[in-house]
């Protein structure tokens, strides 16, 4: 399959400091609602991780000496959850080292009215101190690790610091994901190369795709991704059904014909992929603002029709009118 092609448009949430609502530490799932936030202040973000089962988003971050590391994530086994249950049941299940380190248990509701459950963590093995704030809702919980640089043995805990941070926390647990939340979620498991995940969280945002600020566009985007994920996985006949049912409604657009001679390239169909590629390239003046169409003499699925004369002939002619950008 093709490598990203329009990276400016993948990188809606995966900039720097990657973000899915601006000026805030954000988390929601693709599929389940439930969304949680706070002010991002000073904090950058250097990591984001999500699962292959559409059910945890990560968020790493830090402003300057304090360290964050959060979770949202579904916790099926154990329904009816609130903050303080959820924080419980995470110590207990961590085992007896984590528990022999809890050196005290809070309660904190937010201006807002956010229940919160704390447990300040200061281990003896060395490990820095470390204060875990719980936000839970029936299966959902939020698990809000902090550490700051200080000597592992130090009680004492930035709680204003902590608490000006908790008091911007918003948590919804009936909040819909939105298409932005859920192509997030989608595009840093297509990151981690966890194809499968992201091809059921892409799917997820396809559904979403209609309140997108410009639903045209992350169609086609939402689409292709879906595509790639999905070929890249092994799952050429769902792949083909998502390009022909775009073509439906959208026959203009290229890359749909070229996923589907990607398709038919590792399914070893010579014919078929030379028809599809000749369609996609005869479509390229519809391709989105920024995306180029891509050579098929690089792609790792075409190359495998690398030894049949007619179909090679061809992409060697598509590449080298791209090269020398001909019509």
């Amino acid at each position: 399959m093709k490598t990203l092609l329009a990276a400016s448009l993948l990188l809606l949430t995966m900039t720097g400091s990657a973000q899915i609502t601006p000026g805030k530490i954000s988390f929601a799932l693709p599929d389940h609602p439930g969304s949680l936030s706070f002010d991002q202040g000073n904090f950058q973000i250097i990591e984001l991780s999500a699962k292959p089962t559409n059910s945890e988003f990560g968020v790493r971050a830090e402003d300057g000496d304090l360290k964050f590391l959060g979770f949202l994530f579904l916790w099926p086994e154990k329904p009816h959850l609130t903050s303080d249950s959820c924080r419980d049941e995470m110590l207990k299940a961590e085992g007896p080292q984590i528990l022999e380190a809890v050196q005290a248990l809070s309660l904190y509701t937010t201006p807002s009215g956010v229940h919160t459950a704390m447990a300040l963590i200061v281990p003896r093995t060395g490990k820095l101190s470390a204060l875990r704030v719980f936000v839970a809702d029936e299966d959902l919980c939020a698990d809000l690790l902090f550490t700051e640089a200080q000597p592992p043995t130090k009680v004492v805990f930035p709680m204003d610091r902590i608490k000006l941070i908790l008091n911007s926390l918003t948590f919804d647990p009936d909040a819909k994901p939105t298409f932005r939340e859920a192509f997030a979620y989608a595009t840093v498991e297509w990151n981690q190369h966890h194809v499968e995940g992201a091809a059921k969280a892409y799917a997820a945002a396809l559904k979403l795709v209609d309140s997108s600020d410009d639903p045209p566009k992350w169609r086609r985007v939402t689409t292709d991704q879906l595509s790639m994920a999905l070929g890249m996985s092994g799952d050429l006949k769902a792949s083909r059904a998502v390009n022909q049912a775009a073509i439906e409604t959208d026959p203009t657009y290229p890359l749909y014909y070229y996923d589907l001679a990607c398709a038919d390239a590792e399914s070893g169909d010579a014919s078929a992929a030379r028809t599809h590629l000749q369609q996609a390239f005869d479509r390229r003046a519809n391709s989105l603002k920024g995306e180029s169409f891509p050579d098929p003499t690089a792609d790792d699925s075409l190359k495998k029709l690398s030894a049949d004369k007619d179909f090679w002939n061809l992409a060697e002619n598509i590449s080298q009118r791209l090269k020398k950008n001909q019509p």
